[in-house]
């Protein structure tokens, strides 16, 4: 998965937006190929806000024009879309509250995820402090409200984490849960620990 990081003018984020296609073009340089996966992590240039967006790479400018800048086409994926519009809400000069969030990091890990009395393997997307965003595969994913064990590792003696799922989205192939880690102890500490391994190892999003 490749990754972009950039600050951009309100202006330049609408014109790049396709709300029907769900599409967006960003104006950036990237080693990106078409069919790629992309994590991008945007801000508006005079706006205290950021969001993370993911998706595959539609087409990709290596040189352009003033009329047609260089950039990468995402076609974004259906959890990204409302962090689009969200920053296209701000960028348009509405009025949007945020919190700022914990640092988040791109990666995609195995774990195994115990809920209902059932133990299903699923992979995570990002990490952050506080939770995680895991892509759950076929079945009927957990509802948010409800108590998940993440196990961290392979082995009966592995860590086990306590969490909660705080949001869902996603199409019948493949669910995208928000995950919130509630657990103190040796779980704590466990996720805690991973957290900061995957921070010196990959891109921080922040």
């Amino acid at each position: 998965m490749n990754s972009i990081a950039l600050n951009i003018e309100p202006q330049q984020f609408l014109a790049g937006w396709r709300a029907d296609a769900g599409s967006l073009f960003l104006p950036a340089l990237s080693e990106s190929r078409v069919g790629e996966q992309v994590v991008a992590r945007i801000g508006l240039f005079g706006q205290p806000v950021r969001a993370t967006i993911y998706g595959k790479v539609a087409m990709v400018r290596r040189i352009g024009r003033p009329s047609l800048p260089p950039g990468v086409e995402i076609q974004l994926d259906r959890a990204s879309v409302p962090a689009a519009r969200y920053l296209a809400a701000v960028a348009g000069g509405e009025p949007v509250s945020f919190k700022v969030r914990a640092p988040r990091f791109a990666a995609e890990r195995t774990v195994m995820v115990s809920v209902r009395g059932s133990h299903v393997e699923a992979r995570t997307l990002t990490l952050s402090e506080g939770g995680c965003s895991i892509a759950w595969p076929a079945g009927e994913p957990p509802t948010p409200g409800e108590l998940l064990a993440l196990r961290l590792a392979n082995g009966f003696l592995a860590p086990t984490t306590d969490a909660v799922v705080c949001w869902a989205s996603g199409g019948p192939s493949e669910k995208i849960l928000g995950v919130r880690i509630v657990a103190e102890g040796r779980g704590g500490r466990a996720w805690r620990s991973l957290v900061e391994e995957t921070s010196r190892g990959q891109v921080r999003m922040i």
